[in-house]
């Protein structure tokens, strides 16, 4: 019974730290993730500073092959977030979580994983607000002229006529869908930088807890 009982603790023990091993390469994925987001955010962000006051210069037609190019880039430069939660669902569903000995260890990745559900509202809000401001887009800028630097994502020389309406109402409709957008990567973009931190300590702790090199 002995013998038995050395043998499944042994077994359980392997297991642990394969699931360990796995969920260190999850969080380094997730990490790296969280980097490109940041930086793709940045880019978006120069990309509006530009947008707005090219917009509200009144001799906009003078820079609109610029002006096309830099607000149709807006959600082509955007991304989604998509962390890796492959090993710990797999750990859920086999029931494998109570293998993980040490509670700090347990509770950390538990808290970890739970609140990424807080990327769901930032991604739901980020594609109403992306599809708000390519709706507003249509109606300023020639619908062709968009597919083409959506094609090649190079800037395409623009004619006036690209250029549908001068409407103050309209081009303040089409800024202000890019202020909400800009508000839901600002709202992404601060949940990143936190789960970013919180993926650091968590690779730590599993390092410090776990000699994993063997």
């Amino acid at each position: 019974m002995q013998i038995n009982n050395w043998n499944e603790l042994k077994s359980e023990q392997v297991i642990e730290k394969t699931y360990m091993k796995n969920l260190l390469e999850d969080l380094k994925d997730d990490l790296i993730t969280y980097d490109k987001f940041q930086k793709s955010n940045q880019e978006v962000y120069t990309l509006i500073d530009s947008i707005i006051p090219g917009l509200k210069n009144e001799n906009r037609k003078n820079n609109l092959s610029k002006l096309t190019y830099w607000s149709r880039m807006v959600t082509i430069k955007w991304t989604i977030i998509h962390t890796v939660e492959r090993t710990y669902e797999q750990m859920k569903s086999s029931g494998h979580l109570r293998l993980v000995r040490n509670n700090d260890v347990a509770n950390a990745i538990s808290k970890y994983y739970n609140s990424l559900s807080e990327f769901d509202g930032y991604n739901e809000a980020g594609m109403l607000w992306a599809a708000d401001y390519v709706e507003s887009l249509g109606k300023v800028f020639d619908a062709e002229l968009m597919l083409k630097i959506m094609r090649t994502r190079k800037m395409q020389e623009a004619k006036e006529s690209d250029l549908l309406t001068e409407d103050a109402i309209i081009l303040n409709q089409l800024m202000n869908s890019l202020n909400y957008f800009n508000g839901a990567l600002s709202l992404g973009e601060q949940i990143s930088i936190k789960k970013e931190e919180d993926a650091k300590k968590l690779i730590e702790l599993i390092k410090t807890n776990y000699n994993l090199n063997r």
